[in-house]
């Protein structure tokens, strides 16, 4: 029979657990979302001020290339996850169709055309920060891989814990063995014993 303290608890652990997974996985994912628009956000504003100063001109197609794709990653950020990462690129090896890649062909010619070695490695240096900011948000984000590296950190360490107690009963015998009485005394006094 359940008492009234015991139903309190389960009913206080339910709550407690309903309000945890909320919390897990639609607040953080919505908070680190938006941390991460925040970020390119940045990154884009910096780069219009760039070209406001005259650096680059507005119409430059390395501009145009990283602009679009900066409010790409801003406007689908929610949909930039590793497992649709990971599944995209495993349906391209599976299909047997070779990965083209024609937004990086049309960046590496945009940047071949600048003019100034400064604009080319500031523009790439932009490219860089946006690029880093959403592998950050790929590889942070996702709570599978948060979860399989929890169990992989914890299988190491119980295989670590158990090979480092073996190798410690190994060590300790032959410790034992080769101490102050040497192991042929041990040896001979088996034999002798038998004979």
């Amino acid at each position: 029979m359940i008492t009234e303290i015991q139903a309190a608890h389960a009913l206080q652990t339910a709550i407690v657990a309903i309000l945890g997974i909320t919390v897990l996985f639609k607040i953080v994912p919505m908070f680190r979302l938006d941390c991460f628009r925040q970020q390119m956000f940045s990154v884009r504003d910096e780069l219009f001020d760039y070209a406001t100063a005259g650096n680059i001109a507005f119409s430059d197609p390395a501009y145009i290339l990283l602009r679009r794709q900066m409010n790409g990653m801003i406007r689908y950020g929610h949909q930039l996850t590793l497992f649709r990462s990971v599944m995209t690129w495993t349906i391209k090896r599976v299909s047997g169709n070779k990965p083209t890649f024609p937004w990086h062909e049309s960046w590496d010619e945009a940047l071949a055309n600048l003019k100034s070695d400064e604009v080319r490695s500031q523009m790439q240096a932009f490219h860089n920060r946006g690029a880093t900011i959403a592998a950050k948000h790929l590889i942070y984000g996702s709570m599978v891989l948060w979860i399989a590296l929890m169990i992989a950190a914890i299988c190491l360490f119980t295989f670590g814990a158990t090979l480092g107690i073996r190798q410690l009963l190994r060590l300790a015998k032959q410790k034992v063995l080769s101490g102050p009485i040497d192991q042929r005394f041990i040896e001979e006094d088996a034999v002798g014993g038998m004979a």
